[in-house]
C-alpha cells in the first residue's frame, strides 16, 4: 500500500506501469554474473549499477562524454556540496567578519587554511571548523565540526549543518532562520547536534544507489526510482555512509547510476538493477523519452516538504517533482524545460512554451494564443497563467511546477495565490471570477469583495504575506500600500524576505 501511494505521487501514470519485484542477489554480490539475472518476459535485468563498486566517478564519464562533462563542470549540480578546502568552494566572507544576532555575535575567520565560525553570547562560546559547503550561488550554507577552540571547550566529532549562511541577495551573512522557513525554534548559540549526514547529503551528493533503496524501504521515504526496487538486504538507516560517497556534489551517476558496466561496453540505464517493468522501455534511448522514468530520476531529490495549498501545490522550492506529478500534463518531462548538465539550472522559458504547444498545438499559432489569453495579455505566455511565480525560491519567487488552469474554485474560496491577482493585486476575488466566467463559490473563507492583495498582506499564513510583499514591490501599486510593515513581522523569514523585496 505504501509503495503504491508513493509511486502515484511520483507520476500519475507510473503506478499502472510498474511491477515491483525483489532483487535476486548472489551470496557474493561483488562477483555477481549479470547474465544470470531474471529471465521473466516482463523484466529485463541489466548489469549491476547500484553498488559502490559499480560507480566510477565523473572524470571517467568525461573521457567519452566531453561536452556533457564540460557543461556539468560549470553547473550548480556540481557544487551542491563541496569540501571546504576545494579551491573556490567557499564564497562567504571569512576575513574577520562579524554579524550581531539576537544578543550575541557570529564571527567568521580564517586560521591558516581553515575556515572558522565562532558564535558567542552571554559568556558562552561555540566554535566550528568548516568542513563542507552546501550550495554556491544564491545561498551557501556550511557544514562543520565543533572545535574545542578555547580553554575548557569540548570538541564534538559529528559534522553538523551550521547556524549561519552566506546569502548574497540579502547582503552577506544571515542566520538560518532568515532563509529557512521551517525553523520555528532557533538558538544559534546552542551547540548543533543533528548530524549533517542524516539529511543534507541524500540530495546534495552522489553515493551508491543501494543506500537510497535501503533507506527508502526501511524508513518509508522517497518518491523517485528507489520505489521500483526492493531492498537486496541490509538495514536502511537515516545517516548516509559518507565514506561510500562517490563525489561531493551531484555528478553524472546521481542520475545515470553506476557506470562501470557501461564503461566496459554495456548499455547505460536510468533504471536501477532489479526494476521490473510492465510497459517501461529497456533501451536508454527510449527511457530518456519516457516522462515516468525521467521525472522519477529528478524526484529522487526534488520532492522536498513544503507548506501547501489545499490542492497540494507547494509554496516552497525543492518540491518540483511532486508538483509536476500532480499535474494533468503527464507527458511533460523535466528535461523538456531544464538541461541538467547546464551551468544555469533555471529553465528555458521558450523551451517550456514549446513543450506546452507540443500537445496544445493550436496555441502554437500566435493569433490563437493571443485570443486564448484574452485582451490585454499580449505579453503573457502559457507559463504566466498556468505556472505562475508563487513559490518561494532561494532568493526570488519562482514558477510553480503544478501545471493547472486558474479555475479551481476551492482555491479561490480559501484566498490562495492565483495567476490573475498576483498582478491585479487591487482587485477582488469576485472580480477575478467574473473575468474568468466562473461562478463564485457558495462558501468562502475570505471576503470575496475585498482586495486580494491586501488580504494576502495580512494573511495568518507567512508564505502569503511574503508573496504579497514581493508582488506589490514589483507593481505600480506599491505606492498605495505600506510594505515596510513586513520588516517588523514576528516571523524572521518574513522580515528577511521583505528586506529582499524592498532592496532588490
Amino acid at each position: 500500500m505504501r509503495r503504491a501511494r508513493l509511486l502515484a505521487t511520483a507520476t500519475c501514470a507510473l503506478a499502472a506501469l510498474i511491477v515491483v519485484v525483489a532483487c535476486t542477489r548472489s551470496a557474493d554480490p561483488e562477483h555477481h554474473d549479470a547474465s544470470t539475472g531474471s529471465a521473466s518476459p516482463a523484466a529485463r535485468v541489466t548489469a549491476w549499477n547500484t553498488r559502490r563498486i559499480d560507480y566510477i566517478g565523473p572524470d571517467a564519464c568525461g573521457e567519452c562524454h566531453a561536452d556533457e562533462y564540460a557543461r556539468w563542470s560549470k553547473s550548480l549540480h556540481r557544487v551542491m556540496n563541496a569540501r571546504a578546502e576545494t579551491a573556490g568552494a567557499v564564497i562567504g566572507d571569512f576575513a574577520n567578519a562579524t554579524l550581531p544576532w539576537d544578543g550575541g555575535e557570529a564571527h567568521f575567520t580564517r586560521e591558516g587554511s581553515a575556515y572558522v565560525m565562532t558564535l558567542a553570547k552571554a559568556g558562552t562560546r561555540v566554535r566550528y571548523r568548516v568542513t563542507r559547503t552546501i550550495g554556491h550561488r544564491g545561498l551557501q550554507e556550511y557544514v562543520g565540526v565543533q572545535d574545542a577552540g578555547a580553554p575548557g571547550g569540548k570538541a564534538h566529532g559529528d559534522e553538523v549543518r551550521l547556524p549561519f549562511g552566506w546569502w548574497p541577495a540579502y547582503g552577506g551573512w544571515a542566520p538560518q532562520v532568515a532563509f529557512d522557513p521551517w525553523l520555528d525554534a532557533f538558538d544559534a548559540y546552542a551547540p548543533v547536534r543533528e548530524p549533517w549526514a542524516e539529511r543534507c547529503p541524500w540530495c546534495h551528493s552522489t553515493y551508491p544507489f543501494d543506500q537510497r533503496i535501503a533507506r527508502s524501504q526501511a524508513l518509508g521515504v522517497g518518491h523517485g526510482l528507489e520505489q521500483l526496487v526492493a531492498s537486496g538486504g541490509g538495514a536502511g538507516r537515516e545517516r548516509l555512509a559518507i565514506d561510500a560517497q562517490v563525489t561531493t556534489g551531484i555528478s553524472c551517476e546521481s542520475c545515470h547510476l553506476g557506470g562501470r558496466a557501461h564503461a566496459e561496453g554495456a548499455a547505460i540505464q536510468f533504471l536501477p538493477h532489479g526494476a521490473a517493468s510492465a510497459g517501461l522501455p529497456a533501451a536508454f534511448a527510449d527511457q530518456r523519452k519516457t516522462a515516468a522514468i525521467v521525472n522519477g530520476v529528478c524526484a529522487q531529490c526534488h520532492s522536498g516538504p513544503s507548506p501547501r495549498l489545499s490542492d497540494g501545490t507547494a509554496l516552497r522550492n525543492s518540491s518540483e517533482a511532486l508538483d509536476l506529478a500532480a499535474s494533468p500534463c503527464t507527458n511533460i518531462k523535466c528535461t523538456d524545460c531544464h538541461d541538467p548538465h547546464r551551468a544555469d539550472a533555471r529553465g528555458d522559458e521558450a523551451r517550456a512554451v514549446a513543450a506546452c504547444t507540443h500537445c496544445h498545438q493550436q496555441l502554437a499559432d500566435a493569433a490563437l494564443a493571443r485570443a486564448h489569453a484574452g485582451p490585454g495579455h499580449e505579453a503573457a505566455s502559457c507559463l504566466d497563467c498556468h505556472m505562475p511565480k508563487i513559490v518561494l525560491g532561494i532568493d526570488r519567487f519562482v514558477r510553480t511546477h503544478r501545471i493547472s488552469a486558474p479555475t479551481n474554485l476551492a482555491l479561490y474560496a480559501e484566498g490562495a495565490p492565483n495567476a490573475c491577482n498576483t498582478c491585479h493585486l487591487d482587485r477582488s476575488t469576485r472580480w477575478t471570477l467574473d473575468a474568468l466566467g466562473l461562478r463564485a463559490p457558495a462558501r468562502a473563507g475570505i471576503d470575496l469583495d475585498a482586495s486580494l492583495g491586501e488580504l494576502w498582506l495580512t494573511s495568518p499564513r507567512p508564505a502569503l504575506r511574503v508573496l504579497a510583499t514581493w508582488a506589490y514591490a514589483a507593481s505600480p501599486l506599491a505606492r498605495y500600500v505600506d510594505l515596510k510593515r513586513g520588516l517588523a513581522d514576528p516571523v524572521p523569514y518574513v522580515r528577511a524576505w521583505t528586506k529582499l523585496a524592498l532592496h532588490p
